[in-house]
């Protein structure tokens, strides 16, 4: 009845399967749990192979990256129940009841997501912007998720049906980091299919540290302009984005270059309170409107 899929890069994975495992033991249906190992180095290869001797686990290993989207869609096409419950490898349960909280959920065409959590503190400094970022910006209760469903889809922790699913699957153009799951809600918005909300997080456990999260959201910001064009510039799909509505009244301003100028001349100072002790939001979004209005691309009329 459910097929766990969980896409592997680099992480170490041991102790999120086993408490799937163990939770998967209490549920009274048929479970599996898919793992797919995106092309991951020899160590994280040796320590998370070995979870193929689990009973319903199966451990699946790429000999090149194929990318966050393909990976997905790859785990839903070798999945073999009809209800799939994706989720990234660098989480952990909340507590021994996460699966039993979905499986209400199985019934019908159906798409629900669990949201995200992090743990109290961040640990070390080298990890406080990506921190900061997700219980500041990420962090939502259903409650909060429900008033934008389709806005506040993300490929962290969500349950699908397969047919719904195959209906959409993930873009496989839209390559590293950033927006896949954007623009899925987007497709699933414009075909009018809704996202249904409920308090269900999984722990973002894999922290990454700032410089790295500082490179992944530039690499998110060419992914999302990528995408907008790939809409056709629509409206709706801006609206759905907080720094492509920005963006948007800064060009009908006529203030692209005013911003450009500005990043040039404080992006290192932007980039040192980042990628400090106490990185600021306003900092964050500050930067990377201006890395939107210097990143080269088509300019919506």
């Amino acid at each position: 009845m459910l097929s766990i899929c969980i896409p592997i890069y680099n992480f170490n994975l041991k102790p999120l399967v086993n408490s799937l495992h163990e939770q998967g033991k209490t549920l009274g249906i048929p479970v599996e749990i898919l793992l797919a190992d995106d092309a991951s180095n020899n160590y994280y290869k040796k320590i998370n192979n070995t979870l193929d001797n689990l009973e319903h686990v199966k451990y699946l290993q790429l000999n090149r990256n194929i990318g966050r989207a393909k990976i997905r869609n790859y785990l839903a096409d070798k999945a073999v129940y009809q209800y799939l419950l994706f989720m990234d490898c660098d989480s952990m349960t909340p507590d021994e009841k996460y699966l039993e909280r979905y499986i209400p959920y199985c019934s019908g065409s159906i798409i629900v997501c669990g949201g995200r959590t992090h743990y109290p503190t961040h640990g070390d400094d080298f990890f406080r912007l990506r921190w900061r970022y997700g219980t500041s910006r990420e962090e939502k209760t259903a409650l909060q998720r429900k008033k934008n469903p389709n806005n506040s889809f993300m490929t962290n922790n969500f349950l699908i049906s397969k047919d719904l699913f195959k209906r959409f699957w993930l873009n496989e153009s839209i390559t590293g980091y950033g927006h896949e799951d954007t623009y899925f809600g987007y497709q699933l918005k414009k075909a009018g299919v809704g996202i249904v909300h409920i308090d269900n997080p999984l722990i973002h456990a894999g922290l990454e540290a700032s410089d790295v999260f500082l490179g992944k959201t530039k690499e998110a910001i060419g992914n999302l302009l990528k995408i907008y064009e790939l809409t056709g510039y629509e409206r709706e799909f801006a609206s759905m984005v907080s720094l492509l509505q920005t963006y948007r009244k800064i060009e009908r301003w006529r203030l692209t270059f005013f911003m450009r100028l500005i990043f040039n001349i404080f992006h290192n100072l932007m980039e040192k309170n980042l990628l400090g002790s106490n990185p600021k939001m306003w900092v964050l979004d500050l930067y990377k409107l201006g890395y939107i209005c210097k990143s080269p691309h088509r300019r919506n009329k």
